[in-house]
């Protein structure tokens, strides 16, 4: 599985574009056509995306499993964001369709994050070539002002982002459960994901063990961008060493221009460990996790994105997203809704 997805991702980037732009060639359209064009918006969820907000979720943990309690915003095109619920938002997710969930990284607000969720969903969909997906945007309490002591604000921040590693847990488990799951981190997102895979698969994040959150079967892929966890924290014996064990592969796009993650190994002088958004695994750390190594796909976007780590860099360039394709709709798994109007209209 792991062989061809890879094989997938260097070799079918140009005839997806080509599928993309065939898709938007102008052609007549008939009463039949239309009545099935109309039939499929009707019950797609590709008009927009959910946003959920775990502010008001507690972030202190005392050793007690916390509660959840998401606030849940819609994005609607050409209206913009309204209130929603939590149990809205999972009653209206359509089985089957895989579900994207973009996880921002630290000093992210909330208007800054209603910015990018937008700009994020359009520069996946560009992706799409005829397969669909249903995006969900995790806002996490990342944002705070920077001081003089950046250093122990990042690393409040990095404990903050491992908590809600939790939440997201859980949401996953509320998920249809036979939709397919990207999960999709910047920063310190990859931190939030790492944690929640690490709970999927039993472990415990500061004391703490899910009651009920579990991967069961599901598919779940991932990517990593401008990752901000020590390089080794997959490995065996290590901070999410369940992690890889939640997820079919990984794909960790690494920069070695980035000049917040040069500096993260100095967040703790007496602890340099380079991140992973910079130098991917090393050779002792795919030995140290053998077969579960071969999930991890090193992919070197130096050249794209430069001196840069803020997520606009990544989502102006479609490209980034043509690479990421395969993980975001499961093209190899899911037909593409191409394919069921040509059924649709043979019938």
């Amino acid at each position: 599985m792991l062989a061809r997805i890879q094989e997938q991702f260097f070799t079918t980037i140009l005839a997806q574009a080509l599928c993309c732009l065939s898709l938007f060639a102008c052609a007549p359209v008939d009463a039949q056509d239309a009545d099935i064009e109309n039939a499929v918006t009707h019950t797609t969820t590709d008009s927009g995306f959910w946003f959920v907000n775990t502010h008001h979720s507690p972030q202190s943990f005392d050793y007690s499993c916390p509660k959840f309690c998401p606030a849940v915003m819609r994005y609607e095109q050409c209206q913009n964001f309204g209130p929603s619920s939590f149990q809205e938002m999972i009653s209206s997710l359509e089985p089957g369709v895989p579900v994207c969930i973009m996880v921002h990284g630290s000093f992210v607000d909330t208007p800054s994050s209603c910015r990018e969720s937008t700009c994020t969903w359009k520069w996946l969909k560009g992706a799409g070539c005829g397969h669909r997906m249903q995006m969900i945007y995790f806002h996490w309490p990342s944002f705070r002002h920077w001081t003089p002591l950046v250093a122990i604000d990042t690393n409040q921040l990095g404990r903050r982002a491992s908590r809600n590693g939790y939440y997201l847990a859980e949401l996953i488990q509320h998920l249809p459960p036979d939709c397919p799951v990207c999960l999709m981190g910047h920063s310190h997102g990859t931190r939030v994901i790492s944690s929640g895979l690490h709970l999927l698969a039993g472990g415990a994040i500061q004391g703490i063990q899910h009651p009920f959150a579990r991967v069961n079967g599901r598919q779940i892929r991932t990517v990593f961008t401008g990752s901000a966890i020590d390089h080794h924290w997959l490995n065996p014996g290590k901070r999410y060493d369940r992690a890889l064990y939640s997820t079919q592969c990984l794909l960790n796009m690494t920069n070695h221009y980035d000049p917040a993650l040069a500096v993260y190994p100095f967040r703790l002088p007496l602890l340099v460990r380079p991140a992973l958004g910079m130098t991917g695994l090393t050779r002792l750390d795919r030995c140290q996790l053998g077969p579960q190594g071969e999930k991890v796909l090193d992919f070197d976007v130096s050249s794209l994105i430069g001196a840069s780590h803020l997520w606009p860099y990544y989502f102006q360039h479609p490209g980034l997203a043509m690479a990421m394709r395969n993980y975001v709709y499961f093209p190899d798994v899911v037909p593409a809704m191409t394919v069921a109007l040509e059924e649709a209209s043979v019938e």
